[in-house]
């Protein structure tokens, strides 16, 4: 049966703010063969296994969390104290709308109190920006839309007590083993909007977490209905970019990308708080 679904851009066009000189040195052809291979961990829960939130009943009312341009937030100060990078939005190129920070989610609740801001490693940032400069050269006129990036251990606790003790827990990083490579800043998700700002279909929405969000038989999801081609060819040009870059896509969430593995995350960085 056919999954209906709506994909949302919640609230104003996020701010306008320069990149900076950003010399991309490293060309975005030719580093595909580079990270081929797919993981198979995960650190969020079904939709519907946890509230039963309905994607297809939410409408835009201006649920887009206020981005200040002003002083840090103590959790924001936290991360860039911990040696992590923002991604600093810029209409053409990229966009920052993180779902947590909204009540927008699996959960129905704000979880990101007072976090408005993306922050990465300084690896996985830099990763980011070729990714940016990859489909600017491949789809002038698309943009990265990043629905979440680095995690405080402390959210990641909050999610894990929502479905412990449930058959669910299996998408959510026990937080007692480490979480997963969102608290580290070694993972992004992310989809490509247009040029207003608007998502391109891909299937599901964000935090759907059916087979069909799944990435490894999308030939069969097409032929069965499941999802429209126009949709496939969408995560086949958002995973070519992603892994020109350098990031390795995640089997069971096509908008989830890592940028390393968690052995080495765990053994060069610590996780944020």
């Amino acid at each position: 049966m056919k999954v209906f679904h709506r994909e949302f851009f919640y609230g104003r066009p996020v701010s306008l703010l320069a990149l900076g000189c950003v010399v991309l040195l490293i060309s975005c052809r030719g580093r595909g063969a580079i990270h081929t291979a797919l993981t198979s961990s995960a650190d969020t829960v079904p939709v519907e296994a946890v509230t039963g939130y309905d994607y297809d009943t939410v409408s835009a009312i201006g649920a887009e969390p206020e981005r200040e341009t002003g002083a840090l937030s103590p959790t924001e100060r936290r991360l860039a104290e911990a040696g992590l990078t923002e991604i600093v939005p810029d209409d053409t190129a990229i966009l920052v709308h993180l779902v947590y920070a909204t009540p927008e989610n699996f959960t129905g609740k704000v979880l990101y109190t007072d976090l408005r801001r993306a922050y990465l490693l300084p690896e996985a940032a830099r990763m980011l920006y070729r990714a940016s400069e990859c489909l600017r050269r491949e789809r002038p006129g698309l943009r990265l839309l990043i629905y979440d990036a680095a995690r405080p251990m402390s959210v990641q606790r909050e999610m894990w007590n929502l479905v412990k003790g449930t058959p669910q827990y299996i998408y959510v990083s026990n937080p007692a083993n480490g979480g997963g490579l969102h608290n580290y800043g070694a993972a992004v998700d992310l989809t490509l909007a247009d040029g207003n700002s608007a998502p391109l279909p891909m299937g599901t929405p964000f935090d759907y977490f059916g087979q069909e969000a799944h990435i490894d038989r999308e030939d069969e999801l097409v032929a069965q209905g499941r999802i429209t081609q126009q949709e496939l060819d969408n995560r086949l040009l958002l995973r070519k970019v992603m892994r020109q870059a350098g990031f390795r896509p995640l089997r069971s969430e096509w908008w989830h990308f890592n940028a390393m593995t968690r052995a080495e995350a765990r053994e060069r960085y610590r996780a944020v708080e």
